[in-house]
């Protein structure tokens, strides 16, 4: 099972793939409070970024607002990756799209 970070809207950063195929996150992902708060903070910053009937455009991306909450959405998507790592039992592997090696910025 490889547990992947990304943003994408309306949902929350963590997925869980098996076998290629999205699947519904482990309990120990869904039963862990700190991990829920930290995807749920993510989530919703990255959501903001997107506006409806701005700027000319049905749905347009806030690029400045994403680029003056950089500094937080790396340490929310940070803390999710280290949350992930201590309650890891070698049952999945972790894969950051978001941090700075896998991105050049968090999108």
């Amino acid at each position: 099972m490889k547990i992947v970070i990304m943003n994408e809207f309306l949902h929350g950063p963590i997925w869980t793939y098996e076998n290629g195929i999205v699947r519904r996150n482990p309990d120990m992902i869904e039963k862990d409070a700190i991990l829920q708060e930290l995807n749920r903070r993510a989530g919703e910053l990255y959501d903001s970024y997107y506006e409806f009937d701005s700027n000319g455009q049905s749905c347009w991306f806030n690029e400045d607002k994403q680029k003056n909450t950089r500094v937080e959405m790396l340490s929310l998507i940070s803390g999710i990756e280290e949350r992930l790592n201590e309650i890891n039992d070698g049952s999945f592997i972790v894969e950051n799209l978001e941090a700075p090696a896998g991105r050049d910025s968090a999108r």
